[in-house]
């Protein structure tokens, strides 16, 4: 099992068929999804806070996978929320394609870099194998995600 991903990601944090049709409306719901779990204490704040970050540089990295993030006073507890989209979403992505693959992070404003670097850093090396992102992709049992996510 892969400790980073299993401290950070849930299967009730695990959205499949997410409806939105901007990635304002993306981040908002995926923040009450957080709010719900219990992870962040005010899911308007946090995505307040994260579109902010996301005004500064786009965060979909390419192949139609977004990883959003900010810091925010709101969130209780770093955590990992994975989406899937129906509808492919502007996002400004490093290589121009629509994204419907969206991994939302909530970090601490107080976090000295310790969680969100950890966060960040398991999820862009596991990204970056092709096997892992197919499987993904290519799930649609909340479980089976989660047990693909936990996988070493």
């Amino acid at each position: 099992m892969n400790d980073t991903n299993a401290q950070f990601l849930s299967e009730n944090n695990i959205v499949l068929d997410l409806a939105a049709t901007s990635q304002a409306e993306a981040v908002a719901t995926l923040a009450k999804v957080l709010e719900r779990n219990g992870n962040i204490s005010d899911a308007d704040t946090f995505t307040s806070d994260v579109l902010k970050r996301e005004a500064m540089t786009t965060t979909g990295i390419g192949h139609n996978i977004a990883i959003p993030h900010g810091k925010s006073d709101s969130v209780k507890q770093a955590s990992l929320v994975f989406a899937k989209n129906k509808y492919p979403l502007e996002w400004h992505a490093l290589d121009g394609s629509p994204v419907n693959i969206i991994f939302l992070m909530a970090v601490s404003a107080g976090d000295a870099g310790k969680d969100h670097l950890r966060m960040l850093a398991n999820l862009a090396g596991r990204l970056m194998d092709d096997d892992f992102v197919e499987a993904i992709k290519a799930e649609n049992d909340p479980a089976k995600i989660l047990a693909i996510f936990n996988e070493d």
